[in-house]
């Protein structure tokens, strides 16, 4: 006649296993033991086992699936150099796409417009853009690793500064707070600089200076 102390003592192991998480030691029963227990005890035990087998080495084992979303996030460092200039090219080229043809339409009756257009273009190229080309290409190229997440292209604060700016132009054209005219010139300004940064992010993915020892000139900016 089967005991059913010890039925209920294997099938009480094998649920204080499933609620741990993890095996230790063997809590399995002995062929002999199992002998003793009941038909229906001993295959409520073995199943619960199985059971308990299959969830521990699923919860342990990191799937292949999940390995594949690592390799996806993170990409050869170089490879920044040229998302950072597709979305520097795509955005300067949204800029544009508003001020050059406001640019081409008042420009001929007011031809002050053009040389405006130029000093916004050379303030933004050569005080702003172009010194966070440098700031990003050194700070990349000073990374040890040869993979980096994706968006690593910008750092904490360049993120913000884009999110910003990005805010700011859209309120400022939707909200009519700006002349045409004024928005003529200075987003066809802005526009070009941010285009042509992008480039410049292009040319350094094309000459994989990131991955070349960094010199002084290619220092990130204190």
């Amino acid at each position: 006649m089967s005991d059913p102390s010890r039925g209920g003592s294997a099938v009480s192991a094998i649920m204080g296993c499933r609620a741990t998480g993890r095996l230790t030691g063997t809590i399995a029963p002995s062929v002999e033991g199992m002998s003793r227990l009941g038909r229906g005890q001993g295959a409520q035990a073995f199943g619960s086992l199985g059971r308990l087998a299959v969830r521990v080495r699923v919860a342990g084992v990191p799937s292949a699936r999940s390995r594949r979303i690592v390799r996806v996030v993170t990409i050869p460092k170089n490879h920044l150099m040229l998302i950072a200039g597709l979305v520097w090219c795509a955005a300067g080229a949204m800029v544009c796409m508003v001020g050059l043809p406001l640019e081409f339409g008042l420009a001929p009756a007011h031809l002050v417009l053009l040389p405006l257009a130029g000093a916004i273009f050379l303030a933004f190229y050569f005080l702003v853009f172009s010194r966070l080309v440098r700031k990003h290409t050194g700070r990349i190229r000073a990374r040890t690793e040869e993979r980096l997440p994706v968006w690593n292209f910008f750092n904490a604060s360049s993120w913000a500064v884009m999110a910003v700016m990005m805010c700011g132009g859209m309120a400022l054209r939707f909200s009519h707070v700006m002349p045409d005219w004024m928005i003529a010139f200075f987003y066809s300004g802005l526009g070009l600089a941010l285009f042509l940064c992008g480039v410049r992010f292009l040319g350094v993915f094309a000459r994989k200076d990131v991955l070349a020892l960094a010199p002084d000139r290619f220092r990130a900016d204190a």
